[in-house]
């Protein structure tokens, strides 16, 4: 039997219930004893008969003793150690319970202002944080803070439950941030003036820093890069820019022209560079022309006509609508003209000494451009195309003549020989050519021994020769040329042999047999 202290503080103690004995407070215990009395009764009766009353009566004051200090204090349940509340969530909950019950009008109007509060309020962190992320610290500080504490005042007038009031602050912290979210197009134009301002002043720190500005509103944005980008090379930009207007000053142009471009090809929107140049440019231009047409009648006076044509042209293409230029070009083209058809008739002349006819046929064929009408320069023409023809002729029988051994080779070399003989001009060239080619004709007819060696088995051919059949060994007497000897024999592959038989050599030996048997099952 458990044992529990009487302690009326702990919330377990249970006080011991009254009962009273065969009452209709007994408990399923007391019952139970009862009705094992009653059948043990039962039984004792059948044994003997006993006064039983005593007995029915003490074991029920047992029974109900037992059901009370040990039965009982099972089935109560033990009770939850005690719940501390918090006092501050005790006074919230009170402070949540309005006191006064609001009328359903009032109500549903409160309720809609929360609405239009929670709205506002969603907008103005929208703002707020589109702001943020464009650093509105760095660019209009003033102006969102001073927003910002509409908005947080508004907070506190909020939590004194003046809806109303609050709602009309939220909405002016909102147009405020609205004001500078929709300043920012122009801000970033303001910037970027105040920039390009600086670029053109050469102030390197004040465009840094405007540029700065517009990057750090809109990160990306494009002409902020392209002027930031500018602004970083402004110090080797802006000593160009310098040293041009001060080359100009003292009209060193083609210094100043220099100057500019280097500016501008660091940077090629340089206002400054980009103004000046074409003032540059004129001045080159001026003093260009002046020169250029100078030089160009001086150039006539020395009879020099070609440098003066160049003069001029230059001059028109410095001015194409001047007018001068041309008057300097007929002038120039009608002296060049003479002096260039005097130069061509002494140039083909040259060439038909040095016995160059093709280009003494060029120089003829340039002087009849210039004048058709020149008689001496048409026979001059004619008389170098001849003497190219044939010199081409020679020239390309030389080059091969193994091939005079040829019968229509040789007849035709006889022909061209004949007429190079015909001239009798004497000239180095033609006299070599006609000396080389009157031996390689006489050589082309005198046979050379070939000494031609195979192996008893194959049949041996010649092209152009003829079948020399089976040998070991053979000579045959051939006209210096190119032949072609050909080897079959029956179970083998046949053999194709090239051979060059030169003029006055010695006997070249050709060895030509078939030596690689065919697989009969190719054959088959």
């Amino acid at each position: 039997m458990q044992h529990r202290d009487s302690d009326p503080k702990d919330p377990s103690f249970i006080q011991p219930a009254d009962f009273s004995f065969g009452g209709e407070g007994d408990t399923a215990s007391g019952d139970a004893n009862t009705n094992r009395l009653k059948s043990s009764r039962s039984n004792d009766s059948r044994k003997s008969k006993v006064n039983w009353l005593p007995i029915a009566l003490g074991t029920g004051m047992l029974g109900a003793l037992v059901g009370v200090f040990w039965v009982l204090p099972q089935m109560v349940d033990t009770p939850a150690p005690p719940v501390i509340i918090s006092t501050a969530a005790t006074d919230s909950s009170k402070q949540a319970q309005p006191k006064i019950q609001e009328s359903p009008y009032t109500e549903a109007e409160i309720m809609q202002q929360r609405r239009d509060v929670q709205k506002i309020l969603q907008d103005i962190l929208q703002l707020q944080e589109e702001l943020l992320e464009r650093r509105v610290e760095t660019w209009a500080a003033e102006e969102y803070f001073a927003a910002r504490a509409l908005a947080e005042g508004a907070d506190t007038i909020y939590r004194q439950r003046k809806f109303m009031q609050a709602l009309e602050q939220y909405r002016e912290a909102l147009a405020g941030m609205q004001a500078l979210r929709d300043s920012i197009p122009e801000r970033i134009e303001q910037h970027l003036a105040s920039g390009h301002a600086a670029l053109d002043t050469g102030d390197q720190d004040a465009a840094n820093k405007s540029f700065d500005l517009v990057l750090t509103i809109s990160e990306d944005h494009p002409r902020g890069m392209n002027g930031k980008n500018r602004a970083q090379k402004l110090h080797e930009v802006w000593p160009h820019v310098t040293a041009g207007k001060d080359a100009f000053t003292e009209n060193n142009l083609d210094t100043a022209k220099a100057e500019l471009e280097k500016a501008l090809t660091l940077d090629g929107d340089t206002v400054p560079a980009k103004a000046l140049l074409p003032e540059v440019n004129a001045a080159i231009l001026e003093r260009d022309y002046s020169e250029a047409m100078s030089a160009g009648y001086a150039a006539i006076g020395n009879g020099d006509f070609e440098e003066a044509k160049s003069r001029f042209s230059a001059a028109k293409k410095l001015k194409p609508n001047a007018t001068d230029p041309d008057a300097g070009l007929r002038q120039a083209a009608n002296g060049a003209a003479q002096g260039r058809i005097d130069r061509l008739f002494a140039s083909a002349s040259k060439h038909e000494r040095k016995e160059q006819w093709h280009k003494a046929v060029e120089q003829y064929s340039a002087l009849l451009e210039t004048d058709s009408s020149l008689v001496e320069a048409a026979t001059g023409k004619a008389r170098s195309q001849a003497r190219a023809k044939l010199d081409d002729q020679l020239q390309e029988l030389l080059q091969d003549p193994l091939k005079l051994s040829q019968s229509k080779r040789n007849q035709y070399a006889r022909k061209v020989l004949a007429d190079a003989r015909a001239l009798k001009a004497g000239t180095p060239r033609l006299t070599a050519q006609v000396e080389a080619l009157e031996t390689a004709l006489t050589q082309a007819l005198i046979p050379v021994t070939v000494v031609l060696q195979s192996d008893a088995s194959t049949q041996v051919t010649i092209y152009h020769v003829g079948k020399l059949g089976n040998f070991s060994q053979r000579q045959i007497a051939l006209k210096p040329g190119r032949y072609t000897a050909v080897g079959t024999r029956q179970g083998y592959r046949d053999v194709r042999q090239e051979f060059v038989v030169q003029p006055q050599s010695e006997s070249p030996v050709v060895t030509i047999q078939c030596a690689e048997k065919i697989n009969s099952a190719n054959n088959s």
